[in-house]
């Protein structure tokens, strides 16, 4: 329990990437004298090799931001879910594909049998999910801005 609670404050709160945290628990084994995994050993090998990009959060995206990245993380074969909520709640529904008019106020999230608008006003983010390996768009925040008033 303690260990998941350290693993929580390193990835949220020192932003250390799951990658890194990852890489300290096999060290910790191996310096323990604890045998590793083949699976952990696998990950040795391809240490240097991945990106840094698999498993990174993105967040406070705007909405031509969160379209690119969708797109790119699509293209690369990886799920995204819609994790944005309309007047029914969370919708919860598998992105097949992204379509965006940078000059739109919109751009149409598609899934199947639905489609859902992202807006310049909000930013999201995009959070992936390291048990289920996909990742999840969200909302962050509506934001507005202050239009002086003249007399």
């Amino acid at each position: 329990m303690i260990m998941g609670f350290k693993k929580l404050v390193d990835y949220y709160v020192l932003r250390k990437s799951l990658k890194e945290i990852e890489m300290n628990r096999i060290l910790e084994k191996i310096y323990k004298k604890i045998k590793i995994s083949t699976k952990e050993k696998k990950f040795l090998d391809l240490y240097n090799r991945t990106t840094e990009e698999i498993g990174k959060d993105l967040m406070f995206l705007s909405k031509n931001a969160t379209s690119r990245k969708v797109k790119e993380i699509l293209e690369r074969g990886k799920k995204v879910i819609c994790d944005l909520h309309d007047r029914d709640g969370k919708i919860g529904l598998e992105i097949l594909s992204i379509e965006n008019n940078v000059d739109s106020v919109t751009c149409d999230v598609i899934m199947r049998n639905e489609t859902h608008q992202l807006h310049d006003r909000f930013l999201y983010n995009i959070i992936y999910n390291n048990i289920k390996k996909e990742y999840s768009l969200q909302e962050q925040d509506e934001y507005y801005e202050k239009i002086e008033a003249t007399k």
